[in-house]
């Protein structure tokens, strides 16, 4: 799947802004609101009744442009 350009964008940004971060629901909320809405739908949602968040393909595959670019592989925390 392709990342849009708008997301590398602002995915390189906030690489160079969260330091060491390696939280990806940090990053996530960060990109959301640095987007416009019909960007948003990429994104996973949290599952209604577990409330637990999951990670989809787009996701794994910004995780990975992430750790290309800083070196930080990012998790995922659901406890």
């Amino acid at each position: 799947m392709d990342i849009p350009k708008r997301i590398l964008e602002e995915l390189t940004i906030i690489s160079q802004l969260a330091g060491k971060e390696e939280d990806w629901m940090v990053i996530k909320r960060l990109l959301l609101l640095s987007l416009p809405s019909s960007m948003r739908t990429l994104f996973s949602t949290r599952d209604p009744k577990t409330k637990r968040q999951a990670l989809n393909d787009f996701e794994k595959n910004l995780i990975e442009v992430y750790s290309n670019m800083t070196g930080i592989r990012l998790r995922l925390n659901n406890g």
